[in-house]
């Protein structure tokens, strides 16, 4: 872990400057936490990529997880250990990482991103089977070693079984083309692909599920203060912020439901706060002024743990759950009554 204690000095109960306080919120904004399961994850796309290079038959890998507990950030912390190199006559691409285009609407378009990252200057013209082979030959010039699709499931949002089999049956043919991994990242529901191609199924039974933090057993409890303990450990400031205490562990997971980009938002807005108060660590009152600044519109009826000492995890989450399942009911009857005035116009 950083010598915190050294890398960042005491602010003396005065604000931070601009400079050091720019430096030490884009600190937060590049902090990853290599806790066990990320690095179990990080082993399995490592031996995939690499196993893969003396093999005559690719492996692929399939990575998915609901938004938010980091499938992104996972991909690029691998990313930077390969980087893109000027040789003399050709650029070198050790991993190709393309983002799949929202709305995509056919694995021509996916096609032609990869074009478009490997620099062909038509790389939105051809036929699907035209743009597949200029793929092969850009993986042959570029020693590429991996392909990496990100938000996968834009290729297949449009959940038809045309789609669903043109998009399974693209994949089969680039991955057998190419001879090199394939590796797919998205959501749960992208998982959808595999039921179409029993073969592209075969081939992706390497498979990440990223998922966010529990807090039910004790277990659970122990695996997610832990990670709050690295987090703070690497915190821009002098002091420690405690996080990882079990209180308020258990008021960050009420706030995050374990989601790794909840907390991390939650905790670069409360370094914010406290760089400009002068604190040499973040306090549970810059938490909670950091839940004023953070948007949750899928959780209407959270309410804010911080500097409440009658905070009970538990009942907090029975309460919300019972207002949403009310407001849900209520919801469902409203439509229902409408339905049934316009029923009633139209008898008349």
């Amino acid at each position: 872990m950083t010598d915190k204690t050294r890398e960042f000095s005491s602010l003396n109960s005065k604000p931070a400057s601009f400079k050091k306080y720019a430096t030490r919120v884009e600190h937060v904004k590049k902090i990853v936490i290599e806790h066990p399961r990320f690095n179990e994850a990080m082993k399995l796309l490592e031996e995939v990529h690499e196993l893969s290079k003396e093999s005559v038959l690719a492996e692929g890998l399939f990575i998915c997880g609901r938004t938010g507990v980091g499938k992104t950030t996972f991909l690029e912390h691998y990313l930077e250990r390969f980087p893109r190199q000027e040789m003399d006559d050709y650029t070198k691409v050790p991993i190709l990482y393309v983002k799949v285009p929202p709305r995509a609407k056919s694995p021509k378009s996916v096609a032609s991103k990869i074009l478009y990252h490997l620099g062909d200057i038509f790389f939105d013209t051809g036929t699907e089977e035209n743009m597949t082979g200029r793929i092969q030959h850009f993986v042959r010039e570029c020693n590429i070693e991996m392909i990496i699709l990100d938000e996968f499931q834009h290729l297949i949002d449009r959940d038809t079984q045309h789609v669903l089999a043109l998009a399974s049956d693209w994949l089969k043919t680039l991955a057998e083309e190419i001879q090199i991994p394939v590796v797919l990242c998205g959501l749960p529901e992208s998982q959808r692909i595999f039921e179409h191609n029993e073969q592209l199924d075969g081939r992706y039974s390497n498979r990440i599920f990223l998922e966010p933090f529990y807090f039910s057993s004790p277990e659970e409890q122990i695996e997610f203060r832990m990670f709050l303990k690295y987090l703070d450990a690497e915190l821009p400031f002098s002091e420690s912020s405690n996080l990882s205490d079990p209180q308020l562990a258990a008021k960050i997971y009420y706030f995050s439901h374990g989601v790794p980009r909840y907390i991390k938002d939650l905790v670069k807005e409360a370094t914010k706060i406290s760089l400009r108060q002068g604190k040499d660590c973040i306090t549970e009152s810059s938490l909670r002024d950091a839940c004023y600044r953070i948007t949750r519109s899928s959780r209407p009826y959270a309410l804010i743990p911080f500097d409440n000492n009658k905070f009970d995890l538990a009942e907090w989450l029975d309460v919300e759950d019972k207002k949403n399942q009310a407001f849900i009911k209520e919801s469902q009857e409203e439509a229902k009554e409408r339905r049934r005035r316009k029923k009633k116009k139209a008898t008349h």
